[in-house]
């Protein structure tokens, strides 16, 4: 009887152990279908899926769009004042500085009193005039005196000669004086023995702001002395920095929007004036541009960016939802067949109306590319990867 319970108990041993080893195996053999997973190549972007997957994916896949595209591009650079908007107010007589109100900053309008200068050649310069233009009035009265008497034969042809000749010198004389009266600001025609001075006004040439005031009250000022320094307010170019790679799409003429860091919001309209085509040594040319409505917000030397529109350029256009953000960068998926889709990098260009241009069409070309589900492909391959 012990010999018989002795032999049933291998015996069952032995049948555990074989239909241990038998589910084992059949485990190790036996995993999810095909049906249940995606494929990925390993070392690609690459993802293949299976009938049942594609049908739930409810992908949609178009060919890109070729189309003319407006290309849009930003430069960058500073305002600066050209040579003929900086303007140097001197003394166009020696004097003294009788009044000045003004200081660095300070906004100035055209044709506004700067200083008042005082001399006493003022009055002998406005003396000459006044008895000049009497002498003048003398002289040609004496002329058409003469001229009755040589109608007359009562007198020579050549004391009419000398008498027009003295009419002549004294025009000429007149005329001087009046041209040096108007360089200090006094109007020859309203000058009498009553209005004569011995000060003179300086008036603002032009609107804009003073940037340096180089004399005081009391100092005296030789002729040609720089007494003022204005900025015009019309005076301000935006010089821009093209790369040698934006330059083909510049043109003189073109509408640029502007605008600074500080405030993105405020544009300012303008246009290339002329383009500086010489690329130097840091890589870029200069493109001087105008800008419009120039007002006291724009400075010399402010830093600011202009959108350029350029031509129209054609172009492949995909939609803005076919695009995938992975890890910084910008991908789409195209289709490879057989339900197979590959993720290919993408530079994206110009965005209008919920279409992005693709910059490297080339990897897009004739190819269709998933324009809905494209982040369900993404998150079946990253799954499948881990």
């Amino acid at each position: 009887m012990n010999y018989f319970l002795k032999i049933s108990s291998i015996t069952f041993l032995t049948l555990s152990v074989v239909l241990f080893q038998s589910c084992k195996q059949k485990e190790e053999t036996t995993g999810p279908t095909t049906e249940e997973v995606d494929t990925v190549q390993e070392g690609t972007n690459r993802v293949e899926l299976t009938e049942a997957q594609y049908k739930n994916a409810n992908l949609e896949l178009a060919l890109p769009e070729k189309t003319n595209i407006n290309q849009l591009i930003t430069l960058n650079g500073n305002t600066e004042v050209m040579p003929e908007n900086i303007i140097t107010v001197s003394s166009p007589m020696a004097g003294f500085v009788r009044q000045i109100k003004l200081m660095a900053g300070m906004s100035v309008s055209k044709g506004q009193v700067l200083i008042r200068l005082e001399e006493k050649e003022y009055i002998q310069l406005q003396q000459d005039y006044l008895s000049a233009k009497n002498t003048l009035a003398f002289a040609k009265l004496d002329y058409d005196r003469q001229t009755e008497l040589v109608k007359n034969q009562a007198a020579s042809d050549k004391i009419l000669q000398t008498a027009d000749e003295k009419v002549k010198q004294n025009q000429i004389i007149v005329r001087s004086l009046e041209e040096k009266l108007r360089l200090i600001n006094i109007n020859p025609k309203n000058l009498t023995t009553e209005n004569m001075t011995s000060q003179i006004v300086i008036f603002a040439p032009a609107s804009g702001t003073v940037t340096e005031v180089m004399v005081n009250s009391g100092k005296y000022v030789h002729p040609g002395d720089d007494m003022i320094k204005i900025i015009s307010n019309t005076g301000t170019k935006l010089v821009l920095k093209a790369f040698e790679k934006d330059l083909p799409f510049v043109n003189k003429g073109q509408k640029i929007i502007a605008y600074s860091n500080a405030q993105m919001d405020k544009k300012f309209m303008g246009k290339i004036e002329y383009i500086v085509r010489n690329v130097g040594d840091e890589g870029f040319a200069n493109i001087i541009c105008n800008l419009e409505g120039q007002t006291s917000q724009i400075i010399p030397g402010m830093y600011m960016n202009a959108d350029i529109e350029v031509q129209n350029k054609e172009g492949w256009i995909v939609p803005d939802e076919a695009i995938i953000n992975f890890e910084s960068k910008e991908y789409v998926f195209v289709e490879n067949g057989d339900q197979t889709f590959e993720m290919v990098e993408i530079e994206p260009g110009q965005k209008e109306k919920g279409k992005t241009q693709i910059i490297n069409d080339q990897a897009i070309n004739n190819r269709r590319i998933v324009i809905k589900g494209a982040y369900t492909l993404l998150m079946k391959m990253k799954n499948v990867e881990e």
